[in-house]
């Protein structure tokens, strides 16, 4: 049995067992004592983070999810989506963000249900995160594991992020603030790329000797390339955005990275190869992995952007744990999804790269979106910039800057 109904539920603090604002399809919110009001035919979005979802044990009941379900790439979940929509507390009470959250995640999952398949009135939707259900929904078959020492290499060069090596600065005094590029235009370009095929070979150190310019037999290679390297003598001027490695796995240092990744590398640093892993081929993604067809209206939503952001986030990741039950380690790394996070990770360095020459620190980059560190008293220098170059800021960094400039006045 599924659900009939989608709410969305604002707990006031991160606890079940409290009480909260609860929404059902976007209409009026209404008080709740703990978890136990909230009945079993709604599937129930929570601002629940993964610590309370299981210190009470409420991960094992499937109509509830917890705070990240829609932005499962992101930390803050719900406060994210406010944030991004401008839906925070200072303008609207927590009443009418319930009721808003719940709206967008009812409209979201009908897009889901009409595109994909998923109809939860008939299966509850089982995974932990939506970027997983529209995988499991694109490609229901998990991706196998292609041998021990490829399967490695893969996972090893897998990077959601890239974290930057900024600056000390008072935190009392800077903000962070995340720019992004329009969500279904960007996930158009990431399902639009071509990935490696499960072909692969090996190239060996004794067979590289022959090559007098390793990198760039490497990068100009018509087949899909993932290289074992050294970097060393980063640019000084770009090493604190290139931070190669910085946001890897834990335990992992870093030693090999797809083609893409290499030629950015390539051109700020010293990099020497000593093996390769070769595909067979570069190919389209297959059709079923196409994004829904928005009008250029509704890619302005956030029905949308959700939708399109868990598509493409969705194929870029291991196995989800429905298809693989093991650690994520574990777990098959796709050619593809190691590809698609190279890809993000290097179109997002050039909108990182052009903050930092403009004098912003950046604090990281990845997923569509980078995160600066801007001086509280003064955003407008940073968002001026940030959408010279085509990116967008939060809605209410726009009233942030009008209230700066008439206390600036005043001062």
């Amino acid at each position: 049995m599924g659900v009939q109904r989608f709410g969305c539920v604002r707990f006031d603090v991160d606890d079940p067992n409290v009480g909260g604002w609860a929404s059902v399809d976007g209409q009026e919110a209404y008080r709740i004592s703990s978890v136990g009001n909230l009945d079993n035919r709604t599937l129930w979005w929570t601002n629940l983070s993964f610590q309370a979802m299981y210190s009470s044990n409420l991960h094992k009941t499937g109509y509830i999810k917890r705070t990240t379900y829609l932005n499962s790439w992101l930390q803050g979940g719900q406060d994210d989506i406010c944030e991004g929509w401008g839906l925070s507390r200072r303008t609207h009470t927590e009443q009418k963000v319930t009721e808003a959250l719940s709206a967008i995640l009812a409209r979201a999952m009908r897009v889901v249900r009409d595109h994909y398949g998923i109809d939860p009135e008939r299966n509850l939707p089982i995974h932990d995160n939506l970027a997983d259900e529209l995988r499991n929904a694109i490609l229901p078959e998990k991706d196998p594991h292609i041998g021990p020492e490829v399967d490695a290499a893969l996972g090893a060069a897998h990077q959601y992020y890239t974290y930057c090596i900024t600056p000390r600065v008072p935190l009392d005094e800077f903000a962070m603030v995340q720019f992004s590029v329009p969500a279904v235009r960007y996930a158009t370009e990431m399902v639009g790329g071509i990935v490696p095929s499960d072909q692969v070979e090996f190239v060996h150190a004794d067979q590289l000797r022959q090559v007098a310019d390793k990198v760039t037999w490497v990068v100009n290679q018509e087949r899909p390339t993932l290289a074992r390297v050294t970097v060393s003598n980063v640019h000084p001027d770009y090493v604190n955005v290139i931070a190669f490695a910085n946001g890897a796995k834990a335990g992992n240092n870093r030693a090999w990275v797809p083609q893409p990744e290499l030629l950015l590398l390539s051109k700020y640093a010293d990099v020497e190869i000593d093996s390769v892993f070769m595909f067979g081929q570069y190919e389209p993604l297959a059709e079923v992995c196409a994004l829904p067809r928005f009008t250029t209206i509704q890619s302005l939503s956030p029905t949308a952007e959700i939708v399109a952001s868990n598509h493409w986030i969705g194929l870029s990741r291991e196995n989800p744990f429905r298809l693989e039950p093991t650690k994520p380690a574990l777990r098959a790394h796709s050619p593809r999804a190691t590809w698609i996070t190279a890809i993000d990770r290097f179109v997002m360095f050039t909108y990182a790269l052009q903050l930092h020459r403009a004098g912003i620190a950046v604090r990281r980059y990845g997923a569509g979106a980078v995160t600066a560190v801007v001086p509280k008293h003064n955003y407008r220098d940073a968002y001026e910039i940030a959408t010279a170059i085509g990116l967008s800021g939060p809605p209410t960094i726009v009233d942030d800057i009008l209230v700066q400039q008439e206390l600036q006045g005043y001062a």
